[in-house]
């Protein structure tokens, strides 16, 4: 049985070749030489289980028709009971091609063109896709930050709901910032939008990178959430499998349940792709030593770069990492423009990182480091970045 340390996680895995958004996309656009540091996904091998179930799978050479099983609804109900301490049952499970979908079907359904709707920006850019594409308004209520921590402005969330917003799209755990939203701070946002009549979709994609000794909070878990609130989760992040487009909605309210897969049905979405089904089956059901062997190399990982910046980039500023692979860096310090910092990061240095305008004008002056990556890869790219953010 392969055993999933320091050493297995620091061979990582060659992508180049593989069309592989993260590497091969960026070298077209770039040249061969910039190292990626962007995209949310990881440069590990998946654990071996997938690996092994989808080759099995593509041995049976006849791809056809193919419906859900019960453990594919059993295998995530295990999974979340066991890691975050969800009790759900296979009704208030509906499959999804991806989380972004469920955002989209959440604005569609929970509210009606013209409505408002609140994100908490800096936050994933399709947050405001999937508002601005459905013909809603987007109301901003920006976290506010202070020192290395990131906090949820409550009185601007009321603000918002008592100005007629109707849902609120939540990160949790937040991207690009790093939290892992507390219970306290969740039960706010829940008594808020209960009290205003407002709902909640939230995407809980990164639940699964809480470190220790902070811990995922579903919001599903919160009391009173059930009536207002659901939440969207994936193995695509946990085990690097989102090119499989694979998700889940947990809805335990059926009124609310049934109204998203309506209109899912409407708009033709549709879910189940056997070779998805039987890949995040696998992750659920086989990953657990694999996760947990990552999540300690992800640990180290967030040191190597705390260490890197205290030492030799002190004047940029870096969000304390509760959750997320991803690093949320301030380089405000050296008052230059986003697009300034792209030539410096991408042509001056040659590293690639997401610039913070991806999300929201409140990432102005902001870089998103991924650290899923082999500790040798992520030294190399901290090298580049001193050149790429020294002081002049």
């Amino acid at each position: 049985m392969e055993t999933f340390d320091f050493s297995y996680f620091d061979r990582g895995i060659d992508r180049v070749g593989t069309d592989c958004e993260k590497w091969d996309f960026l070298r077209l656009r770039e040249g061969a030489d910039v190292l990626p540091m962007w995209v949310a996904d990881m440069d590990f091998p998946s654990p071996p289980a997938v690996s092994e179930a989808l080759v099995r799978r593509a041995q049976h050479a006849t791809y056809g028709y193919t419906e859900p099983i019960d453990a594919d609804f059993t295998s995530v109900i295990d999974f979340w009971q066991r890691h975050h301490g969800l009790t759900l049952t296979k009704e208030e499970i509906t499959l999804l091609p991806c989380v972004v979908t469920g955002l989209r079907m959440g604005v569609r359904t929970m509210t009606q063109p013209g409505d408002s709707v609140i994100i908490q920006p800096p936050v994933y850019g399709p947050f405001f896709a999937s508002i601005r594409d459905n013909g809603r308004q987007i109301v901003e209520n920006p976290l506010l930050h202070s020192g290395d921590r990131w906090e949820m402005e409550f009185d601007g969330l009321e603000n918002c709901l008592r100005g007629g917003a109707k849902l609120l799209l939540l990160c949790n755990p937040h991207n690009p910032v790093g939290r892992a939203w507390d219970v306290d701070e969740l039960t706010r946002v829940v008594e808020l939008c209960a009290r205003y009549g407002a709902k909640i979709v939230c995407d809980e994609i990164h639940a699964d990178f809480v470190f220790t000794p902070k811990r995922h909070v579903p919001i599903l878990s919160i009391p009173g959430a059930e009536h207002v609130a659901i939440s969207l989760a994936a193995a695509s992040k946990t085990f690097n499998v989102a090119g499989l487009k694979q998700a889940v909605m947990f809805a335990k309210d059926e009124a609310m349940r049934a109204a998203i897969v309506q209109e899912m049905t409407a708009c033709g979405v549709v879910s189940g792709n056997q070779f998805a089904l039987v890949g995040t089956r696998a992750c659920y059901l086989h990953g657990d030593a694999w996760l947990a062997g990552l999540k300690e190399y992800l640990k180290a990982s967030r040191e190597i770069v705390y260490d890197f910046i205290r030492e030799r980039l002190p004047h940029i500023g870096v969000s304390e990492l509760e959750a997320t692979y991803l690093m949320w860096l301030d380089c405000r310090s050296l008052g230059v423009s986003g697009e300034e910092l792209r030539r410096r990061t991408i042509k001056g240095a040659g590293v690639a990182l997401t610039d913070g305008e991806f999300f929201g004008t409140q990432g102005e002056g902001f870089l998103r480091l991924n650290i899923g990556c082999p500790h040798a890869q992520l030294r190399e790219a901290l090298a580049r970045l001193e050149k790429a953010l020294k002081k002049d």
